[in-house]
């Protein structure tokens, strides 16, 4: 068998074998994700970071996720140091729009922090991605309180 017919059959298999994983009704095409301090206007997010002061205005959850012909439903559980449910969010990721619309789906959720209670109970916070009723991605993030002078 020469190595051109060799490949040609790796390729396939690959290949074949992707579409299986991608045609599963549990997959979740979750291309990045990162906590940063602020969302673009264009939807990026800006200063990537998992450190945050009580002084900061907000913590985002932000998620790029592939498109597909359905509509998804994405909540984000955000969770007190102690385990406790903070809050909840939802969104959706929309379909996509034909070969000629955007593959990618940004979406993201803040948590406030300045002058509530994430700022007043320091600490390591979580917050739990959940798409279409499966967590697809837990993030931990660190509030630090105010130092003693």
């Amino acid at each position: 068998m020469s190595w051109r017919i060799l490949a040609s059959v790796v390729l396939a298999l690959l290949l074949i074998g992707g579409m299986g994983q991608a045609s599963h009704p549990m997959f979740i095409p979750l291309s990045e994700h990162t906590i940063a301090k602020e969302i673009s206007e264009n939807g990026m997010p800006l200063y990537r970071t998992t450190t945050f002061t009580v002084d900061d205005e907000q913590a985002a959850s932000w998620l790029l996720i592939w498109r597909d012909a359905k509509v998804h439903t994405v909540e984000w559980r955000w969770y007190y140091p102690e385990g406790r449910t903070y809050a909840r969010t939802f969104s959706n990721i929309p379909p996509i729009d034909g070969f000629t619309g955007m593959w990618a789906a940004p979406l993201w959720s803040c948590l406030k922090i300045k002058g509530t209670d994430v700022a007043r109970l320091p600490g390591t916070w979580k917050v739990d991605v959940i798409v279409d009723y499966r967590k697809v991605l837990t993030e931990y993030f660190t509030v630090n309180g105010r130092q003693a002078c």
